[in-house]
Order: C-alpha cells, then structure tokens, then sequence
C-alpha cells in the first residue's frame, strides 16, 4: 500500500509536473505527508513520550486510594519526591485521572419553627429598571413571605426580615443565608459576620446558619421559589407600572400560592403554618436605621445620599452632618439635634428642597411666590396635580400654594400630601376644601346670592304683643 502511493505521487510530480498542492487535491494526502513520501523522508510518527509516563502506575494508585485527589496535591506530592514537573503538565496529565465523584444530597427535614431561608432574587423591570426581591420561606411548612424593594442596601434586608416577622407574628429558631455581605463580611481564613447584623441577631435571638460554598441544596426551599417566581409571576411583571402596584401582585401571587396544596408535603403552607410553633417577637422592636458617617453639606447647603441631594437649613452650609436612611425617609442630623426629614427618593441626581430650609429675603414678593409655588409642586406628585388642578378650577395655584406653605410649619409633610390626595380622590382641588379636611377655615368671605333675587326683598309686619296675652 505504501510503495502504491509513493509510485502515485512519483508519477503525479515527475510525469505531470503537478504541485504539491495539485497533489493534496487529487489524492486527499496533506501536501507536506506528500512531500515527504516524495524525498523518501517519509516514516511513521513516534510515539509522544510524556514526562510522566515513567510514574504512571505510582500516579494512578495514588489516585486509587484517594480518588478526590486535586492536581496541586499530585503535583506537591511528585516535587516532594524529587520530580521537576511544572503544574500545568500535571493537570494536563492527570485530566483523565481526575473523575468527578458524582454528590449525593439527602431529603433535608426540618422541626417546626426550627429555621427558614432567606434569599434575594434580582429583576429587570421594563419600565422600573433593576429591583431586588427579598424572599423569605419557612422551611418545615413552606410558607412563603416576598417584597419588591428599590435597592438591596443593609436597611431593606432588615426590612425584609421585620415584614416577615409581623406577618408571621412569630420568629424561627434561626435562618440560612448564603454568602450575603449583609450577613457575612468575609468567609477565609475565619468566618467573619456583619457586626451591624450580629446586632440584629441578638435582639431577636436569632442562630445565623450560613450554606456551605458552593452548597445552594443547603436552601434548596428558598432557591425553588425564587425559580417559580421567575417562571410565573415575573413573566408578567411589565403588566405593573409602579413599584406598588408590583408588590401588590406580587402579595396576591403569594397568598394564592400559600393556599395552594404544595407538590412536597401534600399539604397547603397555611394550614401547615398552624403547626409552626414560633416564638413570639419581643416587645421592643427593632428600629432599622442606618447610621452613615458624617460628611459636609455642599456650598448650597445640600447633602448627597444613594445619587440624590437633599437640603439642610441654609445656616449649616459647609457643616459637617450624619444621614440616619431608613427605607422610606432620610434623617440628616447635626450631632444628637435632627435637622432635616425627607421621603426617600429612589431615582438618580434628584434635588429635594424643603421650602422652610430655604430664607428668601432678598427676593421680589413676585419671586418668593413663584419659587415657593415651584418647591411645593416639586414636593410630591399628588402636590403637582392638586396644583394643576387648582389652576384649572379657576383658583390662584400660587397663592394655594403658599397656604400650604405656611401649613408645613405646623403639619407634617405626609398629612399635606395626604390631604391633596384625598381632595383630588374627592373631585375638588380647591383651597377650601385642602383646608377643611385640616379643620380651617377659609379666610376669604364669599357673598351667597339666591338666584332669585326678589326673595330678598322680604316685607315684615310686627304684631302687638297682647295677641300673646290671650
């Protein structure tokens, strides 16, 4: 066979003068194999001598006894013993040797009440961009807790975890986490837990029991839920265009699932949740602050929190002040003294100005009205469209919105929001109706005119007082 194909090429090259590559074509032999055979260098491949091959049968009985065996361990091992091998060539060499041992999990059981798992789940809504869900599963009876917050910052984990707790008017013996930083700092070369949830821990009485690495079967329950949330409800979540109503489905979609007979137990997580025996929560509450070191306000007496400004009384501009965040408000506090309370805003490179940190004596009264008419229709949405909706009701929007102005030195800024939504739910944006609601009166006195004006022309004839006599 051999000597067939080297007279072939003999006589394609010699008698046809065809080009090795001519030759690849017409034979389907590569053109250097072809140029080989034709200056008789032609011989078969050696075989490739490993470095290793001389310690192969040491190699594999290590391996037999001990069949985990990583390379690191062969390759420390050979140098041990007088080997120079580099490392690569090990894990090239032992590739084959190295099987994976397939894992065994067990069914995992649980008492009543003696743990639950916690978890986040990260979403991308169409409109509402990225949101964090925070998720919380009793393990014994599969009762499931989940809410939808703006951010995954240490006050809404907390957060997560006291909406659970007052929902299930009880706590577990402990909870399993995975490798949170809310929860652990650190794992090597010992663990190190977040002091602020060590904290947490203690006031609730909590055992903190984290998963292995790599070990997501340690909370295979909250890891289940959290992928048929991601095949059911979050399928549909572009049908909710606000962060509330989000969480408003999202409630309903656990509370049917809650009711609904688990595929596991047989049985359904609220009827099993009669058996949870949890312990009952402690009278103080925990009050979930987060306290962040103090910074100085900028040169238009403003703080930057989460991307977003939020003003401080124009005499402590250039002070250096503390943001005490909750997930709804942000505190700014100068010492011991609170200074400053605003709602939290979850957008980017928003300013929130409070009318009363701002002094405007060097201002047009003209100007003073259209700058407090702008910083109360920027306050709140429902504000804004009171405002608009004064205007359109004939009303002076500016003047209406200073009324409320001079208010927010004795009413807080929830009730006045919450009033404009109640007069807008009501179909009347006027002043005196806003005012009402706070038991005030209207300062203006409107003239009542009947539309028949001939009834005011009342004639009256007084009578003797000794018909009274009879």
């Amino acid at each position: 066979m051999e000597e067939t194909l080297k007279q072939t090429i003999l006589y394609l090259r010699d008698v046809l003068k065809l080009s090795f590559y001519q030759i690849q074509d017409r034979t389907g032999i590569s053109r250097k194999r072809a140029s080989h055979i034709y200056r008789g260098s032609c011989r078969e491949r050696k075989k490739r001598v490993f470095l290793l091959d001389p310690y192969r049968s040491l190699i594999v009985e290590w391996f037999k006894e001990h069949p985990t065996l990583k390379a690191q361990q062969v390759h420390d091992w050979l140098r041990a013993r007088g080997i120079k091998i580099s490392y690569p060539s090990v894990v090239k060499y032992t590739r084959q040797l190295r099987k994976k041992v397939p894992k065994i999990y067990h069914h995992l059981t649980f008492a009543p009440a003696e743990e639950a798992q916690v978890d986040w789940c990260f979403i991308k809504h169409p409109q509402l961009g990225k949101l964090y869900c925070f998720v919380f599963i009793l393990s014994y009876s599969r009762y499931l807790f989940a809410h939808i917050f703006a951010r995954s910052s240490f006050e809404f984990f907390i957060e997560g975890h006291l909406m659970a707790f007052s929902l299930l008017r009880g706590l577990p013996y402990g909870i399993r986490y995975d490798n949170l930083a809310s929860v652990v700092l650190k794992r090597r070369p010992e663990i190190q837990y977040n002091p602020r949830f060590l904290e947490f821990s203690r006031h609730y009485n909590l055992q903190i029991r984290l998963c292995n690495p790599g070990a997501g079967n340690e909370k295979g329950r909250v890891e289940r839920a959290i992928r048929t949330l991601r095949e059911t409800f979050f399928n549909t979540m572009q049908s909710y265009p606000s962060l509330k109503a989000l969480n408003h489905g999202l409630h309903e979609w656990v509370d049917n699932k809650n009711h609904t007979l688990h595929r596991t137990t047989e049985q359904k997580p609220a009827e099993l949740l009669q058996e949870e025996k949890l312990r009952p929560l402690p009278e103080i509450p925990w009050n979930n602050v987060s306290i962040h070191p103090p910074e100085k306000t900028t040169k238009t007496a403003m703080m930057i929190f989460d991307t977003n400004a939020y003003s401080v009384p124009d005499y402590l501009v250039g002070k250096s002040l503390s943001i005490h965040a909750t997930p709804e408000t942000v505190l700014i506090y100068d010492g011991p003294k609170r200074v400053a309370s605003h709602p939290r805003s979850f957008d980017r490179g928003r300013r929130i100005v409070n009318p009363l940190h701002r002094s405007y004596g060097k201002l047009s009264a003209e100007a003073k009205m259209q700058r407090i008419y702008e910083v109360i229709k920027h306050l709140h949405p429902a504000l804004s469209d009171f405002l608009d909706k004064n205007q359109a009701c004939g009303e002076n929007p500016q003047k209406t919105a200073y009324e409320i102005f001079k208010l927010m030195k004795s009413h807080s800024r929830g009730m006045l929001i919450s009033v404009a939504s109640e007069c807008l739910n009501k179909k009347s944006p006027r002043l005196r109706t806003f005012l009402s609601y706070l038991h005030m009166e209207f300062t203006e006195i409107e003239t009542v005119q009947p539309q028949r004006g001939e009834l005011l022309n009342i004639s009256y004839h007084p009578r003797g007082l000794e018909e009274y006599d009879e």
